[in-house]
């Protein structure tokens, strides 16, 4: 029996490479998508709950803790203690003129359970503007 010279190798190697690259080519199996877990949080500090205020909305994006020696914030929390261990989370975004302390508002109250859970309370002031600036 006589050996096939490499070349002749390659080239049936790649004839058939070719040939199959014009068959069609088998559907995809599903992506498999994993179950979100929810993370346990623990709250330790009003800090902890505002951060996880501040996760739950694009919009809260920039919210600072409120500090008298801060002049024209347009984004700021309180914090008040609950029973449990918790917080009540009070954020605030304001626009128009916040130099002089925003003409408008909007508050958001949530409580925030030692635990991680968030829960909006209430919402008050004015309608959020679509073009609210950053």
């Amino acid at each position: 029996m006589r050996a096939l010279p490499l070349v002749a190798i390659l080239l049936v190697a790649a004839l058939a490479a070719c040939s199959a690259a014009g068959a069609p080519s088998p559907t995809p199996a599903p992506t498999v998508r994993p179950t979100p877990t929810p993370i346990v949080a623990r709250v330790s500090s009003p800090a902890d709950a505002a951060a996880l205020v501040i996760a739950t909305n694009p919009i809260f994006g920039g919210t600072m803790e409120l500090r008298p020696d801060v002049i024209g914030a347009s984004r700021w929390w309180t914090a008040t203690p609950l029973a449990g261990g918790g917080f009540r989370i009070e954020l605030t975004i304001g626009w128009g003129d916040c130099m002089a302390g925003c003409i408008e508002r909007h508050v958001w109250t949530f409580d925030v359970d030692a635990s991680g859970g968030v829960k909006l309370v209430s919402e008050t002031g004015d309608p959020v503007p679509s073009d609210l600036p950053a």
